[in-house]
């Protein structure tokens, strides 16, 4: 699978990219709820299981899902209003500020929502209406979600990266994307390539340089690039890995803090897909 660029030469803002603009808009205010909220959701579902391995009492916790309670204010907690809640337009008009309290909304918010769209709009651009626009169009949202919640809690949730692996390996059996033997053995590659490379830093230093869901995230690309493909791309996540640790660490002068990886992953993989071609077993 490969980006044809010479098809960019014709680009034309056509009611098909408009759609395409208008879907990353929308699906970017939800990413904005799921990169918020569904991390505060795993830790309330990890300490539930915590108290039961340990037969400890269990313990009322705040109830909160991907629509309920309703969007809010973090600060006075008001309700925000459906007009308040229009991507990007919205935190125009009410100037960065919620609309009772006046405090600061994070510039993230329209940010997200312009980059979701960005990238729809791209992907509609040269995909079009078609099977595998479609699948590279919900990949990418779901590595827009992981690539934030990472870079925020340095955890890369299983819910989120096994069900996209899943998706990759059932659409290369059906002919997209990938061939099917080179879907999985570039998975396979792709988890054992940082795998091994944890184990190796492990025994010579005793301390863990990567988290588990690192593996698997590269297991995604594999399966969605092939296997021939990782050795530049790891390359090219170090690379990346190096320029945003750098600045985290000269701020907090902590070495032994942790570092999201996760984001310069993916920022590497779609740097390959939409520049190279992946080869086929």
């Amino acid at each position: 699978m490969i980006i044809n660029f010479e098809t960019l030469r014709y680009f034309e803002f056509t009611p098909v990219l408009f759609l395409y603009c208008l879907l990353g808009l929308l699906m970017g205010s939800f990413l904005n709820v799921v990169i918020y909220r569904l991390p505060e959701m795993i830790v309330i579902d990890w300490r539930q299981q915590a108290r039961d391995f340990l037969d400890l009492e269990s313990q009322k916790e705040k109830s909160i899902s991907l629509c309920m309670p309703r969007s809010h204010c973090r600060q006075c907690l008001k309700t925000i209003r459906f007009w308040e809640n229009i991507p990007v337009l919205s935190w125009l008009l009410l100037k960065g500020k919620c609309s009772h309290c006046k405090i600061a909304i994070s510039i993230r918010y329209p940010f997200v929502e312009i980059m979701t769209a960005g990238f729809s709009v791209l992907i509609g651009g040269v995909y079009g209406l078609t099977v595998e626009g479609v699948l590279i169009l919900i990949i990418t949202y779901y590595l827009i979600v992981i690539a934030l919640i990472d870079f925020d809690h340095q955890i890369i949730p299983d819910c989120l990266v096994l069900p996209l692996l899943w998706l990759i390996l059932i659409a290369a059996s059906v002919g997209y994307l990938n061939t099917p033997s080179g879907a999985i053995l570039g998975a396979v590659a792709g988890y054992l390539s940082l795998w091994g490379v944890y184990w190796v830093y492990k025994i010579c230093r005793n301390q863990e340089g990567l988290g588990h869901g690192d593996f698997k995230l590269m297991a995604v690309f594999g399966a969605l690039l092939g296997a021939p493909m990782l050795v530049s791309m790891i390359a090219l996540s170090a690379s990346l890995g190096l320029l945003i640790a750098l600045p985290m660490l000269l701020k907090k002068a902590d070495f032994q803090q942790a570092i999201p990886f996760g984001p310069a992953i993916i920022i590497s993989g779609w740097v390959h897909l939409l520049v190279s071609e992946p080869f086929k077993f």
